[in-house]
Parts: structure tokens; C-alpha cells; sequence
């Protein structure tokens, strides 16, 4: 495992050496990258696996302490979601500018309100909203109902960056997805 100690009394968890760019290095607080927040017990309420390698987006056969910080440091996986899209944003930003962009700026890029194609202000993260909302169905697991989000990171960001009559048809989609959903009383 690679550590970082600069400027810091306790060791920090970097990035994997196979990995040209970790977004926890850009989402977690330095105190949230602490080698000893791998002592601690999972919260009840976490960001589950499956969340945490689509956030990652790379060698997701490899073992990363980053991932095991990560999974101790969220709240939820709605959050976790959008940050992991965001960081898609990221990435094509940097190719349409030809440079690094800060995870930071994309982030406030992605929640502000502007014309995105649809004859109105909205911004991403609201669209996010919509596709999220969609993408949740109510799950039976002996006895107790949960909700579960069917749609991968990656997909509820193709569904977001859609042109405007792309993503009304996904939206209708979904809508469809959901009425079927219910027909067979799949909860």
C-alpha cells in the first residue's frame, strides 16, 4: 500500500500505482483518507461494493485501500452516484479542453442552472435527479422492503449528457420501465 505523509502526522491512503487518477483522492477529506479509518467497522448505512467499483472505474481486480475508505466514508449511494458521474464529466471535459480539469470546477459546472437544449433552465445534477428517481425500484428481500437503483453510473450519465430528444425518450423509457415494473408486482 502507498502512503502519503506529506504534512501529515498519520499516514494518508493514495491511489493504487496502477491508476492514473483515484476520484477519492478528489471526494474524500484527508481525515477520511487516514490509514486507520481501516479499523473501523462499516456504517450501517454505506456505500455498498458494487457503488464503489463504478465510482472507481478502473482494475476493479485489484485490492485498494481506497476502496475500503471509501466504503467508511459516505453516507449513501446516491451521493457516491453522482460524485462517480461527475467524475465521467470530468474526464470529458479534460478531452474537450485538451487539460486536467479540477474535479472541483466540474462540480460546480454540473449544478449550475443553464440552457441545456430543452427550452428551459435546468442543470445536470437536476437531471441526475430525474434519471435517479426513475431508476429506483422498491425490492422484496425476505420480509423487508428496500429501495435498489437499477441504473449503473455510467448509464445515468450517457442518460444526462443526452441531447434533448434523447433524453426525453429515455425519460418516457424509464416511466414505461416503472409502470411495467409495477404490472408485475415485482416488489
Amino acid at each position: 500500500m502507498k502512503v502519503n505523509t506529506k504534512g501529515s502526522s498519520e499516514d494518508l491512503i493514495s491511489k493504487c500505482s496502477s491508476c492514473e487518477y483515484c476520484i477519492y483522492e478528489d471526494i474524500l477529506r484527508p481525515e477520511q483518507r487516514k490509514i486507520n479509518v481501516l479499523d473501523l467497522n462499516i456504517p450501517e448505512n454505506h456505500v455498498h461494493r458494487i457503488t464503489i467499483e463504478q465510482l472507481c472505474g478502473r482494475h476493479y481486480d485489484e485490492v485498494c485501500h481506497m476502496k475500503y475508505a471509501a466504503m467508511r466514508a459516505f453516507c449513501d449511494n446516491r451521493t457516491a452516484i453522482q460524485l462517480g458521474v461527475v467524475k465521467n464529466y470530468v474526464w470529458d471535459l479534460g478531452k474537450k479542453h485538451k487539460k486536467k480539469v479540477d474535479f472541483n470546477l466540474a462540480l460546480t459546472n454540473w449544478a449550475k442552472s443553464q440552457e441545456l437544449g430543452r427550452g428551459m433552465e435546468e442543470s445536470y445534477a437536476k437531471r441526475f435527479d430525474e434519471i435517479w428517481k426513475r431508476g429506483l425500484r422498491a425490492i422484496n428481500n425476505i420480509g423487508t422492503t428496500k429501495e435498489k437503483q437499477i441504473l449503473t453510473a455510467d448509464y445515468i450519465y450517457e442518460i444526462v449528457m443526452a441531447k434533448p430528444q434523447t433524453y426525453e425518450n429515455a425519460l418516457a423509457l424509464l416511466d414505461l420501465l416503472i409502470t411495467e415494473h409495477k404490472e408485475r408486482d415485482a416488489i
